[in-house]
């Protein structure tokens, strides 16, 4: 028995050894079905950012950076949902999120309206880390890739495929016995569940096959304001996991990211927020296991 004992004691430290320590760990709110945690630029903290998987690029809006008095530094064109506009850059700067620091950093400047946020937490922040977002804990847990060995084993895995620089992963629509499958981008930014690209909508006839149900309108970050139908997809595929009575967004826009040819469309935090997820930046994969918010309404 007391062979049996020393056993477990030496093992026990084993077992706590395997989890990872996170480099920093940072409280978040969950509004309107997004992420947002604090953030400092420069000499200014408590700066409100939504965690957007869905840019590839960090912005601060233009009210902000006003407050703030950044200088700009140049411009460059943002490509909204719906369209397009010229917008102001401003280099140099340094973001602090938790105990982490970003230097140099580069930020585009976006007259937001009617937004509740000062910034945009883009992928460019978020590659070189494993983030866990844990919808329990409302916690966002950032590790280095080469020291993460966190048991994922109750989680679902998905590749990650980059498409102009956007996280992907294939998806399927099924109606009416039919199956239409693309690559649909993982926009944690977006509040909606499902949006279909027009080119994708219009070339397997979506809104012709799938029964609509209501209309939403958005506003896009280039400001444009735009009404889209919703429809009721009637079976999604997702990894490997279905789910059923999906309501979609069919968009129309003619210009803009729900005017691509080059994905289907984008999932939003409406569906990501149903699972606690592990971002690999690094190695591109998604982990992916369901919470609390699973079977709350879409």
């Amino acid at each position: 028995m007391k062979h049996l004992i020393f056993c477990i004691i030496m093992i026990w430290p084993l077992l706590l050894a395997a989890q990872t320590k996170p480099n920093t760990t940072i409280p978040f709110v969950l509004e309107d079905n997004c992420v947002y945690i604090y953030c400092q630029v420069n000499t200014t903290d408590s700066l409100k950012f939504i965690f957007d998987t869905g840019a590839n690029g960090s912005v601060l809006s233009e009210t902000a950076a006003n407050r703030l008095k950044l200088p700009r530094t140049g411009t460059t064109h943002n490509v909204g949902s719906n369209g397009t506009n010229t917008v102001s850059q401003s280099a140099g700067n340094v973001i602090r999120f938790g105990s982490l620091t970003k230097s140099n950093a580069l930020l585009t400047l976006i007259p937001y309206e009617g937004f509740k946020f000062d910034g945009v937490f883009g992928t460019d922040l978020m590659k070189g880390y494993v983030i866990e977002v844990d919808y329990h804990k409302k916690e966002l847990r950032f590790y280095e890739p080469a020291g993460y060995h966190n048991d994922l084993g109750a989680y679902a895995r998905c590749k990650l495929r980059f498409v102009a620089d956007y996280p992907t992963v294939t998806s399927t629509i099924v109606a009416n016995g039919r199956r239409y499958t693309g690559r649909f981008g993982l926009d944690t930014g977006a509040e909606d569940v499902l949006t279909v690209a027009a080119p994708f909508g219009r070339k397997h006839g979506l809104p012709a096959r799938l029964p609509r149900i209501g209309t939403a309108v958005s506003q896009g970050s280039d400001g444009s304001t735009y009404e889209s139908a919703v429809a009721l997809a009637p079976e999604i595929r997702f990894g490997r996991k279905c789910f059923y009575r999906v309501p979609a967004t069919l968009s129309q826009s003619t210009s803009g990211a729900d005017a691509t040819e080059d994905k289907a469309g984008f999932w939003g935090n409406g569906f990501l927020k149903r699972f606690n997820a592990v971002w690999d930046f690094d190695r591109n994969y998604l982990y992916l296991k369901p919470n609390k918010n699973l079977y709350t309404e879409l």
